[in-house]
């Protein structure tokens, strides 16, 4: 299935991302976006602890291959941290984490020649599923609000997690609406 979308983000900036899946409940989703960032600035996104806090989870990385990468949901009560470790790092270009209670999360960056910078990055990111891991329209809805608040952080907005109900939520019950439908 793929699915495109084209959308504001929050601050009125077009992400292109289209996602691919082989459906709600399967075993992996993969999502492509294109950022109008160079590879170096979107990699730094997915590998600095503060710059991770600001898009993704509360974050605690050591870079390196075998190292730490724990995330703890601060908009979500109750939620546990999620465990992982880098098991690939090509600088650059891939990133694997392997988590606990996520699966595998793939992110891969490609650039492109083109942007208002002279070059962006397309950014794909595969997680797959293992063992207990669902994923469902929810996780779809997750994604893809992280996804967006990504590129807010890339422009300069990072989530400002005590206020995510009130800055985030509608965004997310749209994505996960989306999500919803897509499966139908």
């Amino acid at each position: 299935m793929v699915t495109t979308i084209r959308r504001p983000a929050s601050h009125g900036h077009v992400v292109r991302c289209e996602t691919y899946s082989v459906g709600v409940g399967e075993s992996w989703l993969v999502f492509e976006c294109d950022f109008e960032f160079p590879r170096v600035i979107v990699w730094d996104a997915l590998l600095d602890p503060d710059l991770v806090s600001g898009w993704f989870a509360e974050a605690h990385i050591t870079p390196e291959v075998g190292g730490e990468y724990n995330l703890r949901w601060a908009h979500r009560q109750g939620q546990p941290l999620t465990p992982g470790r880098i098991s690939v790092m090509h600088p650059l270009e891939r990133l694997d984490v392997d988590t606990t209670d996520a699966g595998r999360i793939r992110f891969e960056l490609t650039e492109l020649p083109v942007g208002s910078r002279g070059t962006s990055t397309r950014l794909r990111v595969t997680v797959d599923a293992s063992g207990d891991v669902v994923l469902d329209a929810r996780a779809k809805a997750d994604w893809l609000t992280n996804l967006d608040q990504l590129e807010d952080l890339l422009r300069g907005h990072p989530v400002d997690w005590a206020n995510w109900d009130r800055d985030r939520h509608d965004a997310w019950i749209r994505h996960l609406g989306e999500a919803e439908n897509s499966t139908a």
